[in-house]
């Protein structure tokens, strides 16, 4: 199978206002906190016409699936010194509003162009626990049937629902991350785009720490 993310395609297939943002986050979901999109040995043209996204570069994490469901963007001007870069040298406002940034210049010695907050919303399957699952379908419902209708599908539990109400949580995502907390979403000498096209964050004016990293997960809110 080959390697990469292959999240462009999502994008087009998520529907609604936010696929008008220009900066994307959608496919930024962690190893570790990701919920599965798609039964096992999925292509990737399979997964992404579900409008999930694929990433087999951790063999040991799931690879497709569910993105963020981005809502908005917060440009807090606060704490300059806590931007983290978004455009280059001399970008124009015009031009870094179009790649969904925030534009500031009022304070000198800081970064004019920066990334925002992101606001989104998370479907969170794992989070829910078996014995309090509510069930999202009707008797021998199939997974994909179950994930289709916006359900969790899971049967590693007998005398359950196996297709149930996911979790939902309303959640800021951030790029100011300390260096040392960053967990790391890119290969060496990848560059702002290529990151950010995985969904991720990028800034690299730290030197000795890994500049391409998955955006920080703050203020986590249970909607249901």
């Amino acid at each position: 199978m080959a390697n990469g993310v292959f999240w462009a395609i999502a994008v087009a297939l998520i529907l609604g206002a936010e696929a008008d943002m220009p900066l994307d986050y959608r496919c930024g979901v962690q190893p570790k906190s990701r919920d599965n999109c798609g039964p096992p040995g999925i292509s990737p043209d399979e997964c992404v016409k579900k409008g999930c996204c694929f990433d087999d570069s951790d063999p040991d994490s799931i690879w497709c699936y569910t993105p963020w469901k981005l809502e908005g963007t917060v440009c807090n001007a606060a704490e300059p010194k806590a931007r983290v870069n978004c455009g280059y040298p001399g970008i124009s406002s015009q031009d870094c509003d179009s790649k969904g940034c925030c534009f500031n210049d009022a304070i000198p010695n800081v970064v004019w162009c920066y990334q925002p907050i992101i606001e989104a919303v998370e479907r969170d399957c794992s989070a829910v626990d078996p014995k309090k699952r509510v069930n999202c379908g009707p008797p021998g419902v199939t997974p994909d049937e179950c994930t289709n209708n916006g359900c969790c599908f899971s049967s590693e539990v007998d005398g359950v629902p196996w297709c149930f109400n996911p979790e939902i949580k309303k959640e800021l995502l951030q790029c100011a991350v300390l260096p040392k907390a960053r967990v790391n979403c890119g290969y060496p000498d990848i560059t702002m785009d290529q990151c950010s096209k995985k969904g991720c964050c990028y800034d690299s004016s730290e030197p000795d720490t890994v500049w391409c990293f998955y955006p920080d997960i703050q203020d986590v809110t249970i909607i249901e």
